[in-house]
């Protein structure tokens, strides 16, 4: 798709981690954790980030080898294993319009938080517009505004971090399980605690947006994600025990951003001074590397509907952005952006039990594909890790449909966008959301993907044999 345009590299790669993976709600660290497990909240963190690594290693397997040349992503992922572009198209269907969403509310919640001369409604268009033109100017120039809003953020909570560690009190975490729910269950409470916490990891997929852009994407794209997934998980588990560690667990819930109190504490300044500075920062940088898998996974299906694979001479997927955008924008303009939000979650933990299903049957199902991978795990530890990753992805999806959407979002890393009037119409029962939205929203593809196919048909387009890899 923009093979001649390759010019990021792994550092905009590791950009785009860090920006889905910490986000705004890692100023909030470790909210709604830590009423599950105590002050053996940050063991919940690290074991989230052993389960987000589970969750990567089948996306590195994909990127390494020949799909991962290009930005289709988990739509060519799933279509060629199982040989079936219907297969990939309904899998990957949601995915658009579930970041769309997500860019819809960061954009109104941005809006909101910063006080402007102009109508919110104004603020979060005219934000959503000029990221349009930034993705219009081509993939550089996405990649270096993210580079320089991630960096930027993550270095500012490295910085809280190091400033927090000097007021840690070791003395808050005795006795480890203080109640007696705690020492009775102790490994279902922290097994509870470690399911909220790996909610934090949805999104880490990001990046295989970025598989036609990377230069040498098959080794690029594997290695940012493992080593940006570990990074992320690690310092989120850093966070969590600075919070612990400054704030005795009994008094966490009086904090107003656990985090950011305990580092302030630590630098002896006031949360007030550090918090909006964050807040801005780090819905920025999501703002910004959100929107590359929602354009990209769109643009990705070009092959299925051939107009969205046109790209400007500039190598951005112009018809694919404008539609994202448009999208976004509607849901903004008409008030509406809940009722996609009922789709954002459970649509990617959707696609995400479907990929590690795919990963841990590619060496039996597409044996080529798999052996062209330049990272593969052996067979037997390869579907290990696809089991594990579907079974967590399929626990968390269990969560969205069972717990209304305003909860389930507040436990992902855009949780603090979530409150007040923003979030009354997301407390409404899954049956009456989140089922219809996600059963609706699938119908609507097969009605496309039926169209697209007549499409091509009237104009002629010839597809590929899926039997190439």
């Amino acid at each position: 798709m923009a093979g001649r345009h390759r010019r990021l590299s792994m550092r905009h790669a590791l950009a785009v981690v860090a920006g889905a993976l910490l986000g705004v709600g890692a100023l909030y660290v470790p909210d709604r954790v830590e009423n599950l497990a105590g002050p053996a909240t940050p063991l919940a963190f690290l074991l989230a980030a052993a389960g987000g690594l589970a969750l990567s290693v089948g996306y590195a397997v994909f990127l390494s080898g020949p799909l991962g040349d290009s930005g289709g992503g988990g739509y060519l992922h799933l279509s060629r294993t199982w040989r079936s572009r219907a297969l990939g198209f309904l899998a990957i269907w949601p995915k658009p319009a579930a970041y769309a969403a997500l860019v819809a509310l960061l954009a109104e919640y941005l809006a909101g938080f910063v006080p402007l001369p102009a109508p919110d409604g104004v603020v979060a268009l005219a934000l959503l517009g000029g990221l349009l033109v930034v993705h219009l100017v081509g993939p550089v120039a996405v990649g270096r505004l993210g580079l320089v809003l991630s960096a930027g953020f993550t270095l500012f909570l490295v910085v809280l971090v190091a400033a927090g560690l000097t007021a840690v009190v070791l003395g808050n975490f005795f006795p480890l399980l203080p109640t007696p729910t705690l020492r009775e269950r102790p490994v279902l409470s922290v097994g509870r605690a470690t399911l909220v916490a790996l909610f934090g990891f949805v999104g880490f997929e990001a990046i295989a947006a970025l598989a036609g852009e990377v230069r040498s994407p098959r080794t690029t794209l594997p290695r940012a994600l493992v080593s940006g997934v570990a990074a992320a998980g690690l310092l989120a588990t850093a966070m969590a025990f600075v919070t612990l560690g400054v704030i005795p667990w009994p008094r966490l819930v009086f904090a107003q951003a656990p985090f950011v109190d305990a580092a302030a504490s630590g630098l002896g300044v006031a949360t007030a001074l550090l918090l909006p500075p964050g807040i801005v920062a780090g819905t920025l940088a999501a703002l910004v590397t959100l929107s590359w898998p929602a354009t990209r996974a769109l643009a990705g299906l070009g092959e299925v509907i051939p107009p969205l694979a046109h790209t400007n001479r500039f190598g951005a997927p112009d018809l694919a952005c404008v539609v994202v955008f448009g999208l976004a924008a509607g849901l903004v303009a008409a008030d509406a952006a809940f009722v996609a939000l009922y789709l954002a979650v459970p649509g990617l933990l959707a696609l995400y039990v479907a990929h590690g299903l795919t990963t841990a049957a590619l060496p039996v199902v597409n044996p080529e594909l798999y052996a062209a991978s330049e990272f593969r795990p052996p067979p037997r530890l390869l579907a290990l890790t696809g089991l594990t990753g579907a079974g967590l992805a399929g626990l968390l999806l269990w969560q969205s449909l069972t717990l209304d959407p305003a909860v389930v979002l507040g436990y992902t890393r855009v949780g603090p966008t979530v409150a007040g009037p923003a979030a009354d119409p997301l407390v409404v029962d899954p049956l009456r959301s989140v089922v219809p939205a996600l059963v609706g929203w699938e119908t609507v593809g097969v009605l496309v993907y039926v169209a697209a196919r007549d499409y091509r048909e009237e104009v002629g387009v010839e597809l590929e044999p899926l039997t190439r890899f």
